[in-house]
């Protein structure tokens, strides 16, 4: 085992598997521990909700306007608790409309990276909800009543700005974004796990200023 040369705390993973499921080992090293938090965040979200979607999606900060805690994970704690009260009041909502609806709880996986020369972070995130509470994420357009929509909303509570400013800052990447998981469909499982390990590259990953580079919901 080789510790990483900035957190002795961590191990460098350089296999093309962890603990059966395959990674994205062209961005090794990946960090052993964040793969295994992720892995259990994953299978916990299974246990929870048999069927479970789950999503990547991208929040960005703005380029012309200055956040003064950007360069703290503030941002990504008010995100967090904003878009679980959003979605708490559409089940509401819901519920009141048809008399019956799904909850959900709201499990994650994130990291942050800060990539360019600008120094401004971004986050990568993976949500996985109750399937039949939320299935898919709807048109990608400000103003609809839909999953994409709470999030841009959530972010722009979260960034203290209007909807408006925060048009393209949440951004859902346009190759394979959504999943669909069953507790007796591995490939499914696999892919989204594979697509998740990107966030535990060690690349990237800065330490030692008392910010997390990588999170999960609790476990």
């Amino acid at each position: 085992m080789k510790r990483h040369p900035e957190n002795n705390n961590l191990t460098l993973f350089f296999g093309e598997s962890y603990e059966g499921f395959d990674v994205l080992h062209q961005y090794a090293p990946l960090i052993e521990e964040y793969l295994s938090r992720a892995l259990y965040v994953a299978r916990l979200a299974l246990v929870t909700h048999p069927r479970t979607f789950a999503f990547r999606v991208d929040l960005r900060f703005p380029a012309n306007q200055l956040i003064d805690d950007a360069q703290t994970n503030k941002p990504l704690e008010r995100f967090f608790k904003s878009l679980r009260a959003k979605i708490e009041h559409n089940r509401l909502l819901r519920e009141k409309k048809s008399g019956h609806a799904h909850g959900t709880a709201v499990s994650h996986i994130w990291c942050r990276e800060t990539g360019d020369t600008s120094g401004v972070p971004h986050y990568h995130l993976a949500i996985l909800l109750n399937r039949d509470a939320f299935f898919k994420l709807g048109k990608f357009k400000i103003g609809r009543k839909n999953l994409f929509n709470l999030m841009v909303e959530a972010w722009s509570s979260a960034l203290k700005l209007p909807v408006e400013d925060v048009r393209g800052l949440v951004e859902i990447p346009k190759k394979n974004p959504t999943y669909s998981l069953t507790r007796d469909d591995w490939d499914a499982f696999n892919a989204f796990f594979k697509r998740v390990s990107y966030f535990c590259k060690a690349e990237t990953k800065h330490f030692g200023d008392g910010v997390h580079s990588f999170g999960t919901s609790r476990i």
